[in-house]
């Protein structure tokens, strides 16, 4: 395969994963054009693509979003469109049958996207395949019902939301109901499940090939995150968990899964069970830390995107390494009453590699500052439950 003569529109230009992106791309030779939205862009700032442009379109999503889309494919003569954030996956994979006129799709179908999407599709096909997980309320099942098997706290999430926009914990029966009629709430949108105790978060990160080979996997744990209570993480490390691979494996096959996915599971204090949290169908803000296990994501993707053969990479034996959000771990230095006793140190890079900055790239990482510096407000929003 000739990835020289394959020209790749890459989304999400001031998404900090773009960038590992972008590396793999560059590696295996393909020629980059970058969708952008502001010069602070991570992805205007490096100097990896061959052509960037710049349209605040690109971060729509409405029928503008498409027509646009299309206009740049054709004016690019583009091979393949890369989604990598969520809002942009989400939106190429609902519109892939207009889309595959014009180019291919570097994604997973949208036959499987949807069930990672849909939270509380993702939980029932967890229970028929024994993933462990919170319990939850099945579809049809009558809230009364729901409540009467389960203890407070319970947590509501919409089950087609984004981050944690919409969640809410409930510590007791009584504040349930007065709570969801104030709002306005209909539950069936939402997703009404156990709230677990957790002190580790665990995660997993798949490819699986379009014959439902898995061909790249690897787990790691969130050591720290910002915001404290349950924000994203700043810093997690590769781990050895072959049960969670093993879960994390037999629910995407049923799925279909085709693509990159990333799961998140809690560990349940009183039990030390993990128990699944959420799948994401797009690339994570932590895929760094596939580079580091040796993992080329992208090439992946464009070879899936052929229907060619995809390579298999050998199980990770890579534990230990860690994957860091500098901008993340200041603001959790700032707010955490462990700062200085947490383990790893804070203070230390060992085996460490930061998701922004690289070596041979580095105006990315100043021009990510500057975005988040203004978006600081924006982002706090976001993440108030």
């Amino acid at each position: 395969m000739d990835y020289t003569k394959i020209r790749v529109l890459v989304t999400d230009g001031g998404a900090r994963q773009t960038l590992t992106i972008l590396h793999g791309l560059k590696k295996i030779g393909c020629q980059i054009v970058m969708c952008c939205t502001s010069k602070r862009d991570v992805g205007y700032a490096s100097r990896l693509p061959d052509k960037k442009i710049l349209d605040e379109r690109f971060a729509t999503s409405n029928e503008e979003w498409l027509s646009h889309m299309i206009e740049v494919i054709q004016e690019e003569k583009i091979d393949v469109l890369l989604p990598v954030a969520e809002m942009s996956t989400n939106m190429v994979t609902s519109n892939e049958d207009e889309l595959k006129k014009y180019v291919r799709l570097a994604c997973a179908p949208r036959s499987s996207y949807i069930n990672a999407f849909d939270k509380q599709r993702t939980f029932e096909l967890a229970a028929e395949n024994d993933i462990p997980r919170p319990k939850t309320r099945r579809t049809g099942q009558t809230v009364e019902d729901y409540l009467e098997t389960v203890e407070f706290p319970l947590i509501i999430k919409p089950r087609n939301g984004m981050g944690s926009i919409g969640f809410h914990k409930f510590e007791k029966r009584e504040d349930f109901w007065p709570y969801v009629e104030e709002k306005g709430i209909d539950l069936d949108q939402y997703v009404l499940q156990e709230f677990v105790n957790y002190e580790k978060r665990l995660g997993t990160i798949l490819f699986v090939d379009q014959k439902g080979n898995i061909c790249m996997a690897y787990a790691d744990e969130v050591l720290r995150w910002y915001p404290i209570d349950a924000g994203t993480a700043s810093l997690i490390r590769s781990i050895d968990y072959p049960e969670l691979i093993d879960y994390s494996s037999r629910l995407l096959k049923a799925m279909d899964w085709q693509g990159v996915a990333a799961l998140s599971f809690m560990v349940d204090v009183d039990t030390q069970e993990p128990k699944l949290l959420e799948i994401n169908g797009r690339i994570p803000a932590s895929i760094r830390l596939s580079w580091q296990c040796g993992f080329n994501v992208a090439e992946l993707l464009i070879q899936m995107a052929y229907g060619e053969r995809v390579k298999v990479y050998p199980t990770n034996t890579r534990f230990g390494l860690c994957t860091r959000h500098f901008h993340g771990e200041l603001l959790w230095f700032f707010k955490s009453k462990t700062r200085f006793t947490s383990k790893p140190s804070w203070f230390s890079w060992k085996n460490t590699k930061d998701a922004v900055w690289w070596r041979d790239d580095k105006k990315p990482w100043f021009a990510y500052s500057v975005q988040k510096l203004f978006g600081y407000k924006e982002f706090k929003k976001k993440r108030q439950h």
